[in-house]
């Protein structure tokens, strides 16, 4: 079953190089929804049906602590399984997010290949569970 993927990362260039190479990979997506900031992420997490996000670390808005307790499965609130992708090489930093839920923590620049085979793989994981 195709999944609704929300796309939130501050950079517009990127969000449309990531749906493109979404569609061109022609992996299983129904729709892709971009959110410039945390804030516009959450909003459209708590008002529409997301299946995957993924999620750059710089994203401004709200405290992005509050997008990830939104985002914790173990949370009240509507848990959306996530992918992180960063410039920050921070093994902390990896690890925390790792904690938080993230499925997988991709650093940036990466590579279109690699971006869609792990988001693939994450998908079929997330569809797996279900």
């Amino acid at each position: 079953m195709p999944a609704s993927i929300l796309i939130a990362d501050s950079s517009s260039s990127m969000r449309a190089l990531i749906e493109r190479a979404i569609s061109v990979a022609g992996l299983p997506v129904s729709r892709c929804l971009q959110a410039c900031d945390a804030g516009q992420a959450l909003r459209l997490i708590e008002s529409r049906s997301i299946d995957f996000l993924l999620l750059d670390t710089h994203l401004g808005g709200i405290d992005q602590e509050k997008l990830l307790e939104a985002l914790d499965p173990r949370s009240e609130a509507v848990a959306v399984p996530f992918m992180v992708t960063s410039s920050d090489a921070s093994s902390a930093r990896i690890q925390r997010l790792l904690e938080a839920g993230a499925r997988d923590y991709l650093l940036k620049p990466f590579s279109i290949p690699t971006l869609c085979a792990r988001l693939d793989t994450a998908l079929r994981t997330v569809h797996g569970n279900h």
